[in-house]
């Protein structure tokens, strides 16, 4: 008989045992068990292993599985951080524009009240101007009449002496 070390179970169950006159052979039987045992034991210790292997390979995954927890974490904090900082930009962004369109609406004020200032002030020299020129003409005619006065009182006195004479 030629016993193979690892046997299944069909060939376990289809096995015939030789008889001798007082049943089964002894010898082959022990053989068989043996041969049996051995796979078995080897069946155990491969069971073992696996078994290692399995518990370790699950550690392994618990510890991907905390690192990928952790990743998504530190990715989700990242996102709300970036979301955060993004929206902040954005506020401090319009708050800045609010700024400065006050600010400007502050110069264009100040700029058409200096304008205004300014038009004011160039109508008060217009006006002054008009007064002065208005008191000028009135001085020249007033001088132009004292000088027709002067020369007729002058030609009347003239006229005087002549007659006089």
């Amino acid at each position: 008989m030629s016993l193979k070390k690892n046997f299944s179970p069909i060939e376990i169950n289809t096995h015939n045992f030789r008889t001798a006159l007082k049943g089964f052979d002894k010898e082959d039987v022990k053989l068989f068990l043996n041969a049996i045992a051995e796979s078995y034991q080897e069946l155990i210790v491969e069971n073992t292993r696996l078994i290692k292997e399995v518990e370790r390979l699950s550690s392994h995954l618990e510890e991907f599985q905390k690192r990928e927890n952790l990743l998504k974490d530190a990715l989700y904090l990242a996102q709300k951080t970036s979301d955060e900082v993004k929206s902040n930009a954005e506020k401090e962004a319009k708050n800045i524009v609010k700024d400065a369109e006050l600010r400007a609406d502050q110069f264009l004020r100040d700029a058409l009240l200096r304008t205004n200032k300014i038009e004011r002030e160039i109508l008060d020299i217009k006006v002054e101007r008009e007064n002065a020129l208005t008191a000028l003409k009135n001085l020249i005619e007033r001088l132009s009449y004292l000088v027709k006065a002067i020369e007729e009182k002058k030609n009347r006195e003239n006229v005087e002496v002549i007659s006089k004479e």
